[in-house]
């Protein structure tokens, strides 16, 4: 399981795979999806490279988790991060995008 499948409700290090048994509860409010790829994630319409790219994260960013917070989506599969068929939404804009699921991870912060 890659560390953007974990839940938010537990706070840990965006890398951890494990969350620690006394993690606080946070609200997912607290949600943030971090670029971890080392390069420029395009962020889509939908969960998939086929869907109309709307923005990027930079190297390093983070963006809010979108509506359906730190849940994956299955779609479309990708080839970048190792590739997968995994999707993770962020907040861009007042409305909801799709990153690639492998080259994300989600954080409180």
């Amino acid at each position: 399981m890659s560390a953007a499948a974990l839940s938010c409700a537990a706070a840990f290090p965006v890398n951890a795979t494990e969350a620690p048994a006394d993690a606080p509860v946070i609200a997912a409010t607290g949600c943030y999806i971090h670029n971890v790829s080392g390069g420029t994630l395009n962020i889509r319409s939908g969960p998939g490279t086929r869907y109309t790219g709307i923005g990027s994260m930079a190297a390093g960013s983070r963006l809010p988790c979108g509506v359906d917070k730190d849940s994956v989506t299955k779609g479309q599969s990708y080839t970048s991060c190792g590739g997968g068929n995994g999707w993770m939404t962020v907040k861009i804009d007042g409305r909801d995008g799709w990153v690639a699921e492998e080259c994300v991870a989600v954080g409180a912060n």
